[in-house]
């Protein structure tokens, strides 16, 4: 193994446990905290993180992006940049401060005043640490900042879950906040020893902007689109239901938040290795879709079974509502994780302007669902969101098929996963319905249980050859992680 290969691969093991580490921690902390505190703190915990969000896109311009990527960097480059952070991050701060008490009018809740002043020193927290992070990226450090991640969250859920306790209430969140990127930032700095001379040089700005601009146009459009929800929930319904559907996508991100990141970084280099060898490719490609297909599928299924008994038991019965808006969300969530492979397959053979193509369909679908917010109501809206997410996969599915000559193979594969998915689901909630025993945990284990076996005898009996290359596969993946535990 080649020590560029042997680094990559020791980063990326950090990188996906370090994530997967945090939002453990990040999900336990929740737990306690959403059992605490009021549907409505999370509400508005979620109308302030929408407005830092946007106003973080600014803060870097792309630049730390911009470091990571050029060849070759010098301690101009890192200074640089670190004084257009800091610059910013004064800045941003003082106009998100100003602008507080227009967004508390606007929501009509006065508390958003006060809350989002003091979140405005976020920015100022993090411009410091910015650079020192791409240092690390670069270096492919990802050890020292999932340790410093972890740390942070550790203590600052403590004090947060202390807060909440004893009665600070939506404090208690951005506390947490807030002491997790001091802390961070702090660390980070310290554990890393990297330091530069603080000279700027607008040269430096110029000859990485060319790459930085383009990072921080789609930041723009990425950021907007992914808190644009939360944006008009909180206002054309409230705070309270906003924090519903807060919980609902937060328990959807942590069942499937790092399936795609983690993906991504290993099937992009690997597909990209045998784009040349068209036979093995196929076959590759066809592989990953029947793993990736019958993990996605089963997965949601059994997440949507026991949707009710697992929000109820981790949050407790005050987050009920949340349970409608959370199965609607899982239903077509194996969607965007089958995509993922798409995605994938489309840069591999450097087809990255079909790609583009397939995301502007992608955002203008969804930019019109909200519509249904509009005119309609949240329902309606998450209905029309996962049948955007199905008319994206399906046609990902028409273009790889194409593209790669699979002719009718991942059209039947589909058909029969999301027959499978569908038989089964309709079988186990109609036995749920009629002999639901409204014993919680004993509930889950059974209709989760059942519907793990409906959905297994349906998989061999239409899908055989399938589901043993499938078992094949996860078995062979065991005895690697074996050999080298």
């Amino acid at each position: 193994m080649t020590s560029l290969k042997k680094k990559s691969l020791t980063g990326l093991i950090w990188d996906f446990v370090g994530k997967l580490g945090l939002q453990g921690v990040g999900f336990f902390v929740s737990i306690i905290l959403a059992r605490i505190l009021l549907p409505e703190d999370f509400g508005l915990l979620a109308i302030i993180t929408v407005f830092i969000n946007l106003a973080n896109v600014f803060l870097d311009f792309g630049f730390s992006t911009a470091l990571v990527q050029r060849s070759k960097v010098t301690e101009e480059h890192y200074a640089s940049v670190f004084f257009m952070n800091v610059i910013m991050g004064f800045f941003l701060g003082g106009l998100v401060f100003l602008a507080a008490p227009f967004v508390a009018n606007f929501y009509e809740k006065e508390v958003l005043t006060d809350l989002i002043k003091v979140m405005s020193l976020s920015f100022v927290i993090n411009s410091f640490g910015n650079v020192t992070r791409a240092y690390l990226r670069r270096a492919m450090n990802f050890k020292l900042m999932s340790i410093t991640s972890l740390i942070s969250a550790f203590i600052s859920g403590f004090i947060a879950v202390f807060m909440a306790y004893n009665g600070f209430g939506i404090w208690s969140l951005v506390t947490q906040i807030l002491i997790s990127e001091i802390l961070n930032n702090t660390l980070i700095y310290f554990l890393s020893k990297f330091r530069f001379k603080l000279v700027f040089s607008i040269t430096a700005v110029k000859e990485l902007w060319g790459f930085s601009s383009k990072i921080f146009l789609t930041g723009i459009l990425d950021t907007i689109f992914i808190n644009l929800d939360s944006l008009i929930i909180g206002k054309i319904l409230n705070p309270v239901t906003l924090g519903y559907y807060y919980r609902s996508k937060s328990l959807e991100n942590f069942s499937f938040r790092y399936t795609a990141t983690t993906l991504s970084n290993i099937l992009l280099p690997s597909l990209s290795s045998i784009k040349n060898e068209p036979i093995f490719y196929k076959t590759t490609v066809l592989k990953l879709f029947k793993l990736i297909s019958f993990i996605s599928f089963l997965a949601c299924g059994l997440l949507l079974v026991g949707a009710h008994e697992i929000i109820v038991l981790l949050f407790s019965a005050k987050w009920e509502p949340s349970v409608v808006l959370f199965q609607i969300i899982i239903f077509g969530a194996f969607a965007p994780q089958i995509f993922n492979l798409f995605y994938n397959i489309l840069l591999s053979k450097g087809l990255s302007g079909l790609y583009l193509k397939i995301n502007i369909f992608n955002k203008v679908l969804f930019f019109a669902n909200f519509g249904f917010l509009f005119y309609a109501n949240l329902n309606s809206y998450l209905i029309g969101f996962v049948c955007a997410q199905i008319l994206v996969f399906i046609t990902g599915l028409i273009i790889i098929s194409n593209k790669i000559n699979f002719k009718n193979q991942l059209y039947f594969i589909s058909i029969k996963n999301i027959a499978i998915y569908l038989i089964s689901l309709a079988i186990v909630l109609t036995l749920k319905s009629c002999f639901y025993l409204q014993i919680l945990l004993l509930d889950l284990i059974i209709f989760t249980t059942t519907f793990l076996g409906v959905f297994l005898a349906f998989y061999f009996l239409f899908m055989k050859n399938d589901f043993i290359l499938i078992i094949n596969e996860i078995k062979e993946l065991l005895n690697i992680k074996k050999k080298n535990a």
